[in-house]
């Protein structure tokens, strides 16, 4: 089977490509690539047999490259790094996805499936599509935060807030701890916003739920459960008043 990796994590999609390289022979890789709108052009000019979809690429999905391609008759394993809600959502429609780290065995496992399903001429129908992407739009319960040992699976829950560290991010958790991770914070704010989570500076993000009181000011001051102090600049002050009913 010819095969494209398309995951914008440069790191993840290097590392499956040597998995496939030294695990699944029945696999030609025809390419990797980095974002959405390239995997779309890659996967209408080299008509692929299978492609290893990542879910987020942001601000783009793997659904969004499946509905601009769906013309083509094409298998998708997806890698992901979802909680448990969104691998029932995987298991109720009988996709294949692919864990982040990703496992020998269960990357054996899904490839067979492909090429079962390849001999069979079957791919993911529309109908299983949109039930899936039904299914994902629960609010998520966990989020995967990258670190130098691989992917940390941390519950929303459990995060303070967020701060810039240049291209990385401090993540601040109700534990006391906190964790350097190798995202900038546009990344989480384009991923949280929709959340109980606030761009309240251009360089915080908070947790709406961990708000102790709001001091007025030019921007203003905010003051987390943990006792912790955030600035709030004038660019963001209003954004935050309306979030939080004041």
């Amino acid at each position: 089977m010819r095969a494209l990796i398309i995951d914008d994590e440069k790191t993840g999609a290097a590392g499956l490509k040597v998995l496939i390289e030294q695990h699944c022979r029945e696999i030609t890789l025809e390419g990797m690539e980095h974002s959405a709108p390239d995997g779309i052009k890659r996967i209408l000019e080299i008509e692929p047999d299978l492609v290893f979809l990542d879910i987020e690429m942001s601000p783009d999905t793997g659904f969004d490259v499946i509905e601009a391609t769906k013309g083509l008759d094409y298998q998708v394993i997806f890698t992901t790094a979802y909680d448990s809600y969104a691998i029932k959502a995987f298991k109720t429609q009988a996709v294949d996805y692919l864990l982040k780290p990703i496992d020998i065995d269960e990357l054996k496992h899904a490839v067979k499936n492909a090429l079962k399903r390849s001999q069979k001429t079957q791919s993911i129908s529309g109908a299983q599509l949109d039930s899936l992407i039904k299914n994902m739009r629960e609010p998520l319960k966990k989020i995967p935060l990258p670190t130098g040992n691989g992917l940390v699976l941390v519950a929303i829950d459990d995060i303070l807030y967020f701060e810039s560290d240049s291209n990385y991010t401090q993540v601040f958790l109700k534990t006391g701890n906190k964790m350097l991770i190798s995202k900038t914070l546009k990344s989480f704010d384009e991923k949280l916003s929709d959340q109980y989570f606030c761009r309240v500076h251009a360089a915080f993000i908070v947790n709406l739920n961990e708000i102790d009181r709001y001091i007025k000011g030019d921007g203003g001051t905010l003051i987390m459960k943990n006792k912790s102090s955030i600035p709030v600049s004038r660019a963001y002050k209003q954004v935050l008043l309306d979030r939080i009913k004041l």
